[in-house]
This record gives C-alpha cells, structure tokens and sequence, in this order.
C-alpha cells in the first residue's frame, strides 16, 4: 500500500482546519480538508525552504509567475502575495482534487485578481491523454499523465482515469491566452522535461525567463540539464527538500535523490 493510500485510511471523522502562516509581514491561509493537506500547508516554511527562498528573493511586485504543479497551492499563494495587484500567476493543476483546493485557497487569500489557475495539464505537445491518478485525495501527488509509473520509477493501479486536455505553454502564449513568465516553477513528478519542451520557443526567445526552478529525478535527469543549457541557461543551482535532506544525512545517493535546480539565464 503506498503512503498516500495509507493517510487515506487514517482520514476517518475530519473536520476542515484553518492554517494561517505568518512570515515576514505576510499571511498566507489555507483551509485544509484533511491531514495531507494541513501537512502540507503546516510545512510551508520548511518542506521545500529552497523554493520558499527562491520565490521571496526573486519574485517582484509586477511580476508573471508560473507554478507548474501547483497542488493545493502553496507556492501559487505566496508567489501571488509577492507579485501584487499588477502581477499575475498562472497555477496548473490537473488533479481535480487538488485544483478545487487550489481555487479554495486562492479564494481564501483574496488573490483571484492575480492567479489563474488551470486545470489542464502541460505536455510537450497539445493532444488528449490519459491522466491517471495515484489517489483521491485532495494534497497527494505522484498521478501521471500518459504513464503508470511515478517519478521514482514504481508501478501504480490508477484509482481514477481521466481523458485530460494537454497543452503547451509555447501554443498558450502564443495563442494570447498567457503573458511570458518572468519566472516559472515546475514540479510535476517526473514530467519536467516534457512541459520544458512544451516552452521551447518562451526559453530561446526574447522574453525568456529570468529564473526556472525544476525538479530533477531519475525519469529525465540528464536530458532536462541539456534543455536547460541548450537554452542558454547556466547550471543550475541546487537545493533539496527536507525529506531529501534526511536521505542524505541517512547515507543516501545525493545524485539519486529528487531534488531542485533553480537556473538563470545566462
């Protein structure tokens, strides 16, 4: 039984929770309807704090944001807060569940003006796929698109198969229905190397990113490094989540753990 599936179990008699993080002057909400989601909204300081710096660091009132794997929303709601009445963040999520949680929350934090969020999925071509989904519940992660296996390589039995609308970032902009990111974020268990062909054209051209945060697994590793500096974009700079950070404090394979690269361009 996969750990997802086994919060699942556990989940018996909840009631909604109303998580309020407070960081440098900023509230950011979140109305969890289970334990997976207050985790997750509990840890927001703490679980990926790379990301959390990245976004606070380099995130400017104005500014267009893209969180590709969006969740629940935690980043997509303090990216928004950084950007401001005259910025805007784009929030795919193309887990059901998660999205409405999502628009929950973007809700909750008065940020409808400055997020849209999409419940599509992005692909490296724009088509109908299959999206098969690991669990229900709202906060987990690991569901794929056109695949199975998740980030780590292990089989799965979708619980739920979905005929998801896939599109590309490049079609979207270029279609009017998207401004160029000044930043992105994309996390999507494995499938980064095929949303970052899907922007190809937004990577080499003249309103190109200033920063790309990606996660990197066994899936694509060395062929979403060779996207990113064919793009011209510098190396990566790492850092890991706290659960990568126990991995390796425990003897674990750095190389072989999931883990961020933020890249610049050059």
């Amino acid at each position: 039984m996969s750990a997802v599936r086994a919060v699942v179990k556990r989940l018996i008699g909840w009631s909604p929770r109303r998580i309020e993080i407070q960081d440098d002057g900023r509230s950011y909400v979140f109305v969890c309807e289970n334990g997976l989601e207050e985790w997750r909204a509990r840890t927001l300081l703490e679980k990926e704090a790379g990301t959390v710096a990245w976004i606070k660091q380099h995130v400017k009132p104005g500014q267009v944001f893209l969180d590709v794997g969006a969740n629940i929303g935690l980043y997509t709601i303090l990216a928004g807060k950084h950007v401001g009445p005259g910025g805007l963040v784009y929030a795919f999520e193309p887990h059901l569940g998660n999205a409405l949680r999502l628009m929950k929350n973007v809700r909750e934090n008065g940020l409808d003006a400055q997020v849209k969020v999409l419940s599509v999925a992005l692909n490296d071509t724009p088509g109908f796929i299959d999206f098969n989904y690991q669990a229900e519940l709202s906060g987990s992660s690991m569901s794929q698109l056109g695949s199975l296996r998740d980030s780590e390589e292990r089989e799965f039995d979708a619980v739920l198969r979905e005929f998801k609308c896939a599109v590309t970032v490049d079609r979207l902009i270029a279609d009017g229905h998207m401004r160029p990111p000044h930043h992105v974020k994309i996390d999507v268990d494995g499938n980064e190397l095929l949303v970052l062909k899907g922007m190809s054209q937004l990577l080499r051209g003249g309103c190109r990113p200033l920063s790309v945060q990606v996660e990197i697994n066994r899936r694509y590793k060395d062929a979403v490094l060779t996207q990113m500096r064919d793009a011209g974009y510098g190396d990566g700079i790492r850092h890991d989540t706290q659960a990568g950070l126990k991995k390796i404090a425990s003897g674990g394979d750095p190389d072989a753990i999931a883990h961020n690269l933020v890249f610049y361009a050059a």
